[in-house]
């Protein structure tokens, strides 16, 4: 908890979360982090020498991967959503 007084609407450093995009509670009320598209994306695991050993998904932002450049902590499912929340689309009931 913060020593400074505490804005409405104003994030603080008890709404950081390590691998979010930006701040943890920013995005709609109900939306939580495990409800969103950009949680987890594919990454390649190589061997020493260089070569694709397997194919994984993580369970990091990728818009966090798209603005530092770097892969960031996994991100909780049951975290709130930041600004760059976009619902996962509902499965289509196809052909």
């Amino acid at each position: 908890m913060s020593h400074m007084t505490k804005l409405e609407g104003v994030p603080d450093r008890d709404d950081v979360k390590p691998g979010m995009a930006y701040f943890a509670g920013t995005g709609p009320w109900d939306a939580t982090c495990g409800k969103c598209v950009h949680r987890g994306y594919m990454v390649n695991v190589y061997d020493r020498w260089g070569n694709v050993l397997t194919v994984r998904k993580t369970k990091a932002c990728v818009i966090y991967k798209q603005l530092t450049g770097q892969v960031g902590h996994v991100v909780k499912p049951e975290w709130k959503a930041c600004k760059y929340f976009e619902p996962i689309p509902p499965p289509e009931h196809g052909l």
